[in-house]
């Protein structure tokens, strides 16, 4: 089954030596559902012992408002600490929404049946209302269930059939909880763990520039076809009169079986001065 993005996750960066921040950004179109997924991060955040802060909402003219941001939170700790949350976090998430898309399909299942409809509970209800009412149970339910991620269930709730259902949330998170056999938080591999860690930046991107890498594969080498072209390309250092090229004496150094070494021209300077011969004629 394919993952919905609960979470943004850029990538984490350091701070000071040994401590590294991710800015994690919930990005769900309702406000109250990304509030909700927050919820999750921060308690999960709190399981594994990083350090979660909310941000100010920024004001219109620039400033920080005095209102907290629950769509951002900046989550920060040791590397590997940090690195192991984040490769949590997204299972964990996506665990917590389809527990509680499990409730709220109940809590469907239950407004439509026969029973519900004659027992009277539905008779001061509007269309409206039900959907408020849904909502609220949703809620409610994941509440329950991040409160279960740190320890489990701690008691057994005990469901009341004649009382409305969403009266009875946390006995529904209860049994959706036990039916999947609850969240591990702590269900992380090393590999996963070892990719979080190779995706750090070790460097305080607020305070550097990362320069940008040159792309070589959109860098085209081609063959000069004159001899300008080819001293343009080399250099100053091989820009020098012509004069001077053909006086200058290319040597390397060659050594023979017994060590013995001798200056000998190279190629390149006989050529040298084969071009400053043709060129004086």
């Amino acid at each position: 089954m394919t993952s919905r993005r609960y979470v943004d996750i850029p990538r984490p960066y350091q701070l000071s030596p040994g401590r590294v921040q991710a800015d994690l950004y919930f990005p769900a179109s309702a406000p109250k559902r990304a509030r909700q997924q927050h919820a999750v991060a921060t308690e999960l955040a709190r399981i594994y012992g990083v350090n979660a802060t909310i941000p100010a909402l920024d004001g219109p003219d620039g400033s920080i408002a005095s209102r907290l941001d629950y769509r951002r939170l900046k989550v920060q700790g040791k590397p590997r600490s940090l690195a192991r949350y984040l490769a949590a976090l997204r299972r964990v998430l996506t665990s917590v929404e389809r527990l509680a898309t499990r409730a709220a399909r109940a809590f469907g299942s239950w407004r439509r049946s026969l029973l519900t409809v004659l027992s009277g509970q539905l008779d001061d209800e509007t269309p409206s209302t039900l959907r408020a009412r849904a909502a609220g149970f949703r809620a409610e339910v994941l509440g329950t269930l991040v409160g279960y991620l740190a320890r489990g269930p701690q008691q057994l709730p005990r469901r009341d059939p004649s009382r409305p259902l969403w009266e009875e949330a946390e006995g529904v998170a209860y049994e959706v909880w036990q039916h999947a056999g609850g969240i591990d938080p702590w269900a992380v591999t090393a590999e996963e763990i070892d990719a979080e860690l190779q995706q750090m930046l070790y460097t305080d991107l607020s305070v550097v520039e990362q320069p940008e890498a040159e792309d070589v594969s959109t860098v085209r080498f081609t063959m000069p076809e004159t001899v300008a072209e080819l001293l343009e390309q080399s250099g100053p250092a091989e820009q020098a009169p012509l004069e001077d090229v053909v006086h200058q004496q290319i040597v390397i150094t060659s050594r023979g079986p017994a060590g013995a070494s001798g200056r000998v021209p190279t190629a390149a300077a006989r050529r040298s001065v084969r071009l400053a011969g043709s060129g004086s004629r």
